[in-house]
């Protein structure tokens, strides 16, 4: 998916208007430890909100930024610990927090690893292509939200009965808003119209979470390493890593399990 260049000219082309609009993409690896992102980018998040529509904010898509709404650069692993008194028993639950990613979600973080080794391999052309997210919420946002950030034009398709700030949001960063009949619960609308938009324009790709790779190897490398640095940091000698719950909609963050299986086989992943 990532190691093999399509097209060399297509790849050109993403290359020559993300020169032209300052747009730098992150490594998974800086994703995974902002140590590795040069000064002078952080010199400059120091004056970016966390949600503004600003290319160096693809820089925040990480578990790691500093719980401020601007300026904020880095730190540990934003997580919460719930007490025994709440959860009834002795185990210690961990929850990371996705709420300091940009658009409070961190589906910023899967739809980027869907759409930039897209763009890097040269079988997507963010000069003609545009960019397709099939979601009842966050995913879409998530989505239209990074194809801002990398000059490309996002379709987001959701339910007609969702959020009227959910619509005006895509609206207001400029991408195309197809609502589908129904509510959250109906998927399969969403994609009858995936299947429609596939026959008929074909400048559309479809970056569908559930059968996107690049949200399990997102998820992978990122989110399983943050949660294997988390408990690094609060275990003890008696400590034992029980299990991992994620539960999982598109089978994106269950790949984290993955992850975490390699350094300790033993764990229960549902």
């Amino acid at each position: 998916m990532i190691d093999r260049i399509v097209s060399e000219e297509v790849r050109k082309k993403a290359a020559d208007r993300f020169r032209e609009q300052g747009i730098i993409l992150p490594t998974f690896a800086q994703m995974k430890n902002p140590d590795l992102i040069p000064g002078k980018i952080k010199d400059k998040l120091k004056n970016i909100g966390l949600w503004d529509l600003h290319p160096l904010n693809l820089f925040r898509i990480t578990w790691k930024n500093e719980p401020k709404k601007s300026g904020g650069l880095y730190g540990d692993v934003n997580y919460i610990e719930l007490p025994s008194q709440l959860t009834g028993v002795d185990a210690r639950i961990v929850l990371l927090i996705g709420k300091y990613f940009p658009t409070g979600a961190h589906k910023v973080g899967a739809a980027y690893g869907c759409l930039a080794p897209r763009i890097i391999t040269g079988t997507f052309d963010p000069t003609y292509h545009k960019a397709v997210w099939p979601s009842t919420g966050n995913y879409c946002r998530g989505g239209a939200f990074d194809s801002y950030l990398m000059a490309t034009t996002a379709v987001a398709i959701l339910p007609e009965e969702m959020s009227q700030e959910r619509f005006s949001w895509l609206e207001e960063i400029g991408a195309e808003v197809i609502a589908t009949p129904g509510c959250e619960s109906n998927v399969k609308e969403i994609y009858d119209k995936c299947w429609d938009i596939r026959r008929t324009r074909k400048d559309c790709v479809i970056f569908n979470q559930f059968d996107e790779f690049g949200n399990s190897a997102w998820h992978y490398s990122i989110t399983g390493h943050a949660i294997d640095e988390v408990y690094n940091q609060i275990k003890t000698e008696k400590s034992n890593f029980a299990a991992y719950v994620s539960a999982t909609g598109s089978a994106g963050t269950i790949a984290a399990g993955d992850y975490l299986r390699t350094l300790y086989p033993h764990i229960k992943v549902t």
